[in-house]
């Protein structure tokens, strides 16, 4: 039997994470993201996404530039088209082959692979080696027959953690949930469908939209919520705050973000200049660019 020396243990520094997006995402981990429909969890992500592999902050907190392989079996191919469009200029329209190099957008492949879709996924993560892997979202992309069935859910989290590990054991993974609405404040949020997906990741975070007045500009201010915790990862919740730039025609996002201390009720003003999230057409009064659906 071999058993752990606490002198090495507590007799050390605490060591720097491995961080991917600094204090917020690190490497191996396993991350739930559910928000409401409409809230604009795929644009978000999309935008976590071209930041890493673009190599540059993401909501003001530097990244460590790796591939990313997103996997999106949600969203229209026009709304995937103008979400990027967006989220490119909004991050002051990087290199784009240097994106091309370091993300890789799987839109609507599984369908096609019927039963042998998680197979599928390892071959494409063997082959990418990312480091960082999104999948939007997880009834869609792992065909879920059943949402409220704890066993399937239980079966498609194994499946996509051998996905993770085929693509190195430092690769995090994403996964989009649909969280559950409720009008009582009182009661703590949790997903839609099983709940065995809450037991089999490292952290859950809530994407939720701003209690307030709507905005008069089309945008929409939201808040990232962290519920389930580790040692190390998102601990603050963080609001967000879009801003349109950019002219009529070419328009993009700049977010600008401030994090909440989660003790006493009491805020910590560590405002910060980020980069988009979520954002409405001009044209429409409160369409979400997640097509008022993600």
């Amino acid at each position: 039997m071999e058993q752990i020396k606490l002198d090495e243990i507590l007799m050390n520094e605490d060591p720097d994470p491995a961080y991917i997006v600094e204090g917020l995402l690190y490497q191996g981990q396993m991350v739930i993201v559910a928000g409401e429909p409409g809230v604009g969890k795929s644009f978000l992500q999309y935008t976590l996404a071209m930041s890493v592999a673009g190599k540059l902050n993401f909501l003001g907190l530097p990244t460590k530039p790796m591939k990313v392989l997103y996997f999106d079996e949600e969203n229209a191919r026009p709304d995937l088209q103008q979400y990027l469009r967006y989220i490119w200029r909004g991050l002051g329209q990087p290199s784009i082959p240097e994106l091309e190099q370091g993300l890789f957008i799987q839109h609507f492949a599984l369908s096609a692979q019927g039963t042998n879709r998680f197979q599928y996924m390892a071959e494409v993560a063997s082959r990418v080696q990312p480091g960082l892997i999104i999948v939007d979202t997880v009834t869609p992309v792992c065909a879920i027959a059943d949402e409220n069935d704890n066993a399937e859910a239980s079966r498609a989290m194994r499946q996509l953690r051998r996905v993770k590990e085929v693509a190195g054991q430092q690769t995090a993974m994403i996964l989009l949930k649909h969280s559950l609405f409720s009008h009582d404040q009182t009661r703590r949020q949790t997903i839609r469908g099983a709940k065995d997906w809450l037991g089999s990741c490292d952290a859950v975070w809530y994407h939720k939209l701003a209690v307030g007045k709507p905005r008069t500009d089309g945008l929409k201010n939201c808040r990232l919520f962290p519920d389930k915790v580790r040692a190390f990862g998102l601990r603050d919740s963080l609001a967000i705050t879009p801003q349109w730039i950019g002219s009529e025609a070419s328009r993009g996002v700049v977010l600008h973000g401030s994090a909440f201390a989660n003790t006493a009720g009491k805020s910590a003003e560590l405002h910060r200049s980020a980069r988009d999230v979520l954002i409405t057409r001009p044209n429409q009064r409160r369409f979400d660019v997640s097509s008022g659906k993600d």
